[in-house]
């Protein structure tokens, strides 16, 4: 038997008087009434009211318990109310960690057109390329590219792969590798990572090379790399998403285009919950939106 109820019959009682009248009130029968108060009286063990035919008066332990019971009802109220007020007008802050690369992907307008959208929810973002723990630094949602995934608690948006990039006036003075044997011979810029960042993996028509090479330039920074690459200085390896814009601009082109590179993931972690709060589900359903319009 549910407890609230219980208790909100126990108070509709005293203020009505008796059985009947809360009965009427609570539009359910006497009988279910008298089931409710010898349901709190059993849990309790106790008496709450001193049964008459006329009126039914409460115990000492039932006057204590009336008094408890209007502040439990009361917070009740105000939790359901406050509640289903976030439910349609979500607030709060909403702490987010991202790649530095994402940041080149519209996570400007994405978070803009959120923000206006839901002007009440303020957002904490820190860009970093380190994989961050979401419990032991507390955010809500940790944005992640990678070749693998975490299942657990993971929200996949999109897949991705890398491609080979450099400008036309790079190729025009050195000339478009063909080969993988050519592509040796070219400047690399590399996005720098701590298990090996000199070795790149490759198929073409299934069959799987690895590349180990001496780059010009490694970074931890995909927007770095982009601009230097933009100054005529090498040929980068970058993830198609973060070249698009460029590429679409006619300033940077690709070549390899029959070599493939292992696929990206790019999905969201949050917290090992059980529901996921309604701020974070926006973001969420936002950035799926946003991604799937592209």
């Amino acid at each position: 038997m549910d407890k609230l109820d219980c208790i909100n019959t126990f108070i509709s009682v005293v203020e009505y008087g008796n059985f009947s009248s809360a009965s009427r009130h609570l539009n359910i029968t006497r009988d279910q009434v008298a089931k409710r108060i010898c349901h709190l009286e059993t849990i309790f063990n106790t008496v709450l009211f001193i049964r008459n035919t006329r009126k039914m008066d409460l115990t000492h332990s039932g006057e204590k318990f009336y008094q408890h019971s209007k502040v439990i009802m009361s917070e009740f109220e105000w939790a359901t109310s406050d509640f289903t007020h976030d439910q349609k007008y979500p607030e709060g802050k909403l702490r987010i960690n991202a790649p530095h690369s994402f940041r080149h992907a519209h996570l400007t307008e994405i978070i803009s057109k959120f923000m206006t959208q839901y002007p009440n929810i303020k957002i904490d973002l820190f860009l970093s390329d380190k994989f961050l723990n979401i419990s032991e630094d507390q955010y809500d949602i940790v944005l992640r590219i990678s070749q693998d995934i975490d299942q657990r608690n993971a929200h996949l948006f999109s897949t991705y792969h890398r491609h080979f990039y450099a400008t036309t006036a790079y190729f025009a003075k050195f000339g478009v590798p063909n080969t993988i044997d050519e592509l040796k011979q070219h400047s690399l810029l590399l996005y720098s990572q701590t298990d090996s960042s000199t070795k790149i993996v490759l198929s073409k028509n299934k069959k799987e090379e690895t590349i180990y090479c001496t780059p010009k330039l490694t970074c931890n920074s995909g927007d770095f790399l982009l601009d230097f690459c933009k100054q005529d200085q090498g040929i980068i390896f970058l993830p198609d998403f973060l070249a698009k814009k460029d590429q679409d601009a006619g300033k940077i082109m690709r070549c390899l285009e029959d070599y493939h590179s292992k696929q990206l993931y790019f999905y969201a972690i949050t917290p090992s919950q059980q529901k996921i709060p309604k701020k974070v589900k926006l973001f969420l359903d936002h950035l799926k939106k946003h991604l799937s319009d592209r």
